[in-house]
């Protein structure tokens, strides 16, 4: 049976899920590679940097080869980017909770830590969402949040803060438009005002 053969952004993606993660055993069941392995790319990594995993024939590379390695590990993780935003497009109007169970679900295919970078989250704050330490007035908060995004993206971007907690209050939310504004503010939401 041949040896597989990985490539070296799988041996970095490898690498670096294992230091964020902290448990190495979990990334090595997730993809399937052996202990003795995953450890010999982290003393790489942790010898080389960005320099680790070259390939056949390149054990040491130029200024050149550097800087051209650099400027596509850039063109890579800003495509990555990309992806990452294209991909949770949808969920972004829907509220935190959306965005918290995109990233959740797309643990396997992206580090943590760049999703919540990308998509403007706070690493603690999901962790906190995803063993549920959330307390019950923050997660009643971002509930409220929610309807807010979806009451305000349902009307086309045109209520304002009152026209939403009148919205809210026929669904049984007590809430004042003067909290509703704040948490407008908060979300980034304005109305847009039609002129004729």
């Amino acid at each position: 049976m041949k040896n597989k053969i990985y490539t070296r952004d799988f041996k970095e993606r490898a690498v670096l899920l294992s230091f964020e993660r902290g448990n190495i055993e979990q990334v090595e069941r997730e993809l399937e590679i052996t202990h003795s392995l995953l450890n010999r790319w982290r003393q790489d990594y942790l010898k080389y940097g960005s320099g680790s995993f070259p390939g056949t024939g390149f054990l040491k590379c130029s200024r050149d080869q550097k800087r051209i390695h650099e400027l596509e590990k850039n063109i890579k993780k800003v495509d990555l980017n990309f992806e990452i935003l294209k991909n949770a497009a949808l969920h972004l109007y829907q509220g935190k909770q959306m965005v918290f169970q995109f990233i959740s679900d797309n643990e396997k295919n992206y580090a943590i830590k760049q999703m919540c970078k990308v998509l403007s989250v706070k690493q603690r704050t999901y962790h906190r969402w995803k063993n549920q330490f959330i307390s019950e007035s923050e997660k009643k908060k971002i509930l409220i949040k929610d309807e807010i995004n979806i009451v305000f993206f349902n009307a086309k971007k045109r209520y304002g803060a009152a026209r939403i907690a009148i919205e809210l209050q026929k669904r049984g939310i007590k809430i004042s438009s003067s909290t509703v504004g704040r948490y407008m503010r908060a979300l980034g939401l304005y109305c847009e005002i039609k002129k004729n």
